[in-house]
């Protein structure tokens, strides 16, 4: 693609469709998962919450008894939400680690149908439980379905190796705010419409529509979705080899001197950032349906929606406009200053008005990650993105269960004193760690050199100004003429 043309239509209706197919469903479930097992303890329990009408349940009015009993499905839920993560993540970090060096193999789109395919086995046993009353720890088996079929963290690092393959390196940090946008889009959807099937249909209906999303996510990944890497000729072996797995960490390796330095400087940012991003999911619910503020699925599901809107939105406008101006690490510390301030405003939130004003508060914090990514693709060789990438979301869906895991076992602890808000100031205040980590980078002009998509035997004058050259992709590999494959820019 010609410098300064922008994205064509056949490039943004590749893995684009999968993933927002996919974002609707996965979002879509944790608001409804969430509000049906908190449902189901509180009918096991006698404590009176009322899905279907315009208040959670009875806000100040509630008695020192019931208090207690609202505590104690607060702290049952938020444990088994806990679970259900767990089951899905620890399998998925494997399985994604093993996924990364084999796409880079066999191509993107295994890594994209896999995932699709375990959500839609996971809707499958929600609706089990919810036809046949069995008890909620059987969503466990829903989630650790999913899990070994890559979950959230093998489609992502499918998604930002199409994205690495077929976009120019000038554009990557845009491409990939869009990649990012389309699964907040997603979310928001999914989000606005949840509260209003529940209090009009109950749970089940909702769970028919997310499987249907899953399954059209599934044959779009078959059938429409052309593939941005074409085969190697060497034998790519079998999906859980040794090999495979070395090539994820050997990224790291290969990388030397200020390249290696910001490598594992900007995994550690992204890292953390996925602790506040991604693990505070479950919680935020929680916070919402607690009294004093009791908001009903419908408004639960508005705030949500605002939520990923602003985040989404907010993150693209930045990376595009203050990108124009601004170095990519000014613009991630930006995004965490934003993330931030949304964080600790929502934690003081007394009332609903309080609490749709963060998310304009942290209108820029959707574009930390995405630009955190862009920095570390430039730093690898293209036959390295899928390696890198594996690594990348293991490690971001390693620290959301951690995030997860942390904020779900402080919450119920801080319902003891009184302070839900409590784990959204202390997700603020890890912020801090990576935005001193930014000024750690050293020799940042290698995020604005030119790695080309497909390389030549020659290198251009640019590249022989580097310290030391970028790796070079295979030369055995055959690039079809009909591949999205961006060629290179003379």
């Amino acid at each position: 693609m010609p410098e300064g043309s922008g994205f064509s239509w056949p490039q943004l209706l590749t893995v684009e469709p999968v993933l927002f197919l996919y974002a609707f469903g996965l979002f879509m479930n944790v608001p409804v998962s969430q509000q049906f097992i908190y449902h189901r303890l509180s009918d096991a329990k006698g404590f009176p919450y009322h899905f279907q009408q315009d208040t959670g349940c009875e806000g100040k009015n509630l008695n020192a008894s019931m208090k207690k009993l609202e505590k104690e499905v607060q702290t049952d839920a938020s444990y088994v939400q806990l679970g259900i993560v767990m089951f899905s993540a620890l399998p998925s970090i494997i399985i994604t680690l093993f996924m990364g060096g084999w796409t880079d193999k066999v191509g993107r789109r295994p890594a994209l149908i896999l995932p699709t395919l375990g959500s839609a086995l996971e809707a499958v046993v929600v609706l089990l439980v919810m036809y046949l009353k069995w008890p909620i720890y059987c969503l466990f088996i829903g989630g650790f379905l999913h899990g070994i079929c890559g979950y959230y963290t093998t489609i992502i690092l499918a998604c930002m190796s199409y994205v690495a393959d077929t976009t120019e390196e000038s554009r990557i940090a845009l491409r990939l705010g869009i990649i990012e946008l389309i699964v907040f889009l997603g979310g928001m959807v999914a989000q606005l419409t949840s509260g209003l099937w529940i209090e009009k249909l109950g749970f089940i209906t909702p769970y028919w529509i997310i499987f249907g999303c899953h399954m059209a996510a599934v044959l779009y990944a078959i059938f429409f979705v052309p593939e941005s890497r074409a085969k190697s000729s060497e034998n790519p072996g079998r999906l859980f080899s040794l090999q495979n797995l070395k090539s994820s960490w050997k990224v790291y390796g290969k990388a030397t001197g200020s390249k290696k330095r910001n490598l594992v400087v900007l995994t550690f940012c992204n890292g953390v950032l996925a602790i506040a991003v991604m693990g505070i999911n479950g919680v935020v619910n929680l916070y919402t349906l607690h009294s004093p503020l009791c908001f009903s699925p419908t408004l639960v599901g508005y705030f949500l929606a605002f939520r990923q809107f602003m985040h989404g939105v907010g993150g693209v406008t930045a990376i595009k406009v203050l990108g124009m101006c601004l170095p990519d690490a000014v613009v991630s510390r930006i995004a965490i200053l934003s993330y931030t301030g949304f964080l600790i405003f929502l934690g003081f939130s007394a009332n609903e008005f309080m609490v749709f004003m963060a998310p304009l508060v942290g209108i820029f914090g959707g574009a930390g990650q995405p630009v955190f990514r862009a920095m570390m693709s430039k730093i690898v060789s293209t036959d390295d993105q899928g390696s890198l990438f594996s690594t990348v979301s293991s490690i971001e869906m390693l620290c959301t269960f951690g995030g997860t895991a942390l904020f779900s076992s402080l919450y119920p602890k801080s319902l003891k004193f009184n302070m839900p808000g409590f784990v959204f100031v202390l997700g603020g205040t890890l912020m801090l760690l990576p935005l001193l980590c930014t000024f750690c980078l050293r020799d940042q002009e290698m995020f604005s050199r030119r790695r080309k998509i497909v390389n030549e035997n020659t290198k251009d004058s640019e590249d022989e100004k580097e310290d030391e050259p970028y790796e070079p992709d295979s030369p055995d590999i055959y690039v079809p003429d009909n591949s999205p494959i961006i060629q290179p820019v003379p």
